[in-house]
């Protein structure tokens, strides 16, 4: 097959995909009897972010200090009643984690096990409701 033959054959090999791809995006969204695809656009409750506060103690016995829980603050109200999810690491290794529910601006999360503060050096957030 010539040069000019297999560019002409790799376009319209593109253009197929592409027109496959179109019809696909177009299914208009899931239900029962259909399979497609469907997007939305999610509104935040809080865009401004939130402050967060760590619960620690000191174990004599590890000699370190110990978090337990993280303090929630500066939540917008139209949080209020939503889930918290939270979660600590240190990189992309998650240490502990724990929901709650946003009330009054706040939220207190205790963690599933408590971690060293010296190892934890991230926090995540997630609300939703």
């Amino acid at each position: 097959m010539s040069a000019k033959r297999t560019v002409i054959a790799i376009v319209a090999a593109v253009a197929a995909f592409g027109a496959v791809s179109a019809s696909a995006a177009t299914l208009g969204g899931l239900n029962s009897k259909s399979l497609g695809a469907d997007a939305n656009v999610v509104a935040s409750c809080d865009t401004d972010g939130v402050t967060a506060a760590y619960t620690t103690s000191y174990d004599a016995t590890a000699k370190e200090y110990l978090v337990s829980g993280v303090n929630l603050t500066s939540i917008n109200a139209a949080c209020n009643t939503f889930a918290v999810s939270v979660s600590v690491a240190n990189g992309t290794t998650s240490l502990s984690s724990g929901t709650g529910t946003v009330a009054a601006g706040a939220a207190s999360v205790s963690l599933a096990t408590p971690v060293s503060a010296k190892n934890l050096n991230q926090v995540a957030v997630v609300i939703s409701g």
